[in-house]
């Protein structure tokens, strides 16, 4: 009778531990786990794990108060030692409406920018595309800015008088045809605006006539395409007319620079896939260069004013 007890001490006994080594098996088991897991990419086996909430955590970001008035401050840097009536800025986003203006409103050169004036004013006229003579000097006028072509189209237009006629059915403000030079016709970015404007909504040009204006625009050459086009999305086809002039004081009164440049950028172009209007005009310039830069960096600075 002894002997049962014994036997079923042992085997309690037994039973006790083979439950114990099963527990011990267990955690050690559960508590490695990433060991057994990772055994193929032991190089993340030591890495900690990312704290909880760090997958919320986001970087800081500008709100469009505080990237307005950071461009509105590059404006100032590159503004703040220019002469008095140096330059002239406007730009529009025709998709929300949002615009900038700063500088002078009136009285910048024209140089070149004339001939968009006067294609306006031609087409305006014709109702239409243009045809005949005034087609065949269009096309170097505004593709290679061709002076000859450019002062052919003058004639067409009238003249003088033909321009300031004309300057008022575009609904220009602040433009004052050059007395014998057009290229000395004094503007605003404001008004050259306007004269973006006509070509993409319904005004004082036709469909036609827009489709026309801006076909050509667009086709202006490769060596003259600097200037506001600096802001469009690449690989888009913006619309541009450039104009540049070296002002000595060989010219009638009130033409006069001391050889400074008038440099000066207009343009539709496509910034986010949004149709902006832009143009930026400067005087008082000492060089070329000097001048196609600062439109440039002009351009670049409002950019974030019209673009979302």
């Amino acid at each position: 009778m002894e002997g049962r007890p014994r036997r079923r001490q042992a085997i309690v006994f037994a039973v006790a531990i083979i439950a114990t080594l099963a527990i011990l098996v267990d955690t050690r088991w559960t508590s490695h786990p990433s060991k057994h897991r990772a055994s193929s990419t032991s190089s993340h086996a030591s890495t900690p794990a990312p704290h909880p909430s760090s997958s919320h955590e986001v970087a800081p970001t500008t709100t469009l108060a505080q990237r307005r008035a950071a461009a509105v401050s590059a404006v100032a840097r590159l503004t703040k030692d220019l002469p008095a009536g140096s330059y002239s800025i406007a730009a529009v986003n025709m998709s929300t409406g949002a615009s900038y203006t700063a500088g002078s409103t009136s009285g910048m050169w024209t140089a070149s920018v004339y001939k968009l004036f006067i294609l306006e004013i031609l087409l305006h006229r014709a109702g239409g595309p243009l045809s005949g003579g005034e087609a065949s000097e269009a096309i170097p006028m505004i593709e290679h800015s061709d002076n000859v072509a450019g002062y052919e189209e003058f004639i067409n237009a009238g003249r003088r008088d033909g321009l300031t006629d004309g300057f008022k059915a575009l609904g220009l403000k602040h433009t004052v045809a050059g007395h014998a030079d057009p290229a000395f016709t004094i503007t605003s970015a404001m008004d050259c605006l306007t004269l973006l404007k006509n070509l993409v909504q319904t005004g004082p040009l036709t469909a036609s006539a827009r489709s026309y204006a801006l076909d050509l625009m667009q086709q202006v050459e490769s060596d003259q395409r600097w200037g506001v086009g600096v802001d469009a999305d690449p690989d888009t086809d913006f619309a541009n007319k450039n104009g540049w002039l070296a002002i000595d004081n060989s010219n009638g009164p009130g033409e006069n620079d001391n050889g400074l440049w008038a440099v000066n950028s207009v343009g539709v172009i496509r910034i986010k896939g949004q149709q902006v209007l832009m143009a930026v005009m400067t005087r008082h310039r000492p060089s070329f260069g000097n001048g196609v830069k600062l439109v440039e960096d002009l351009a670049r600075a409002i950019k974030p004013l019209v673009s979302s």
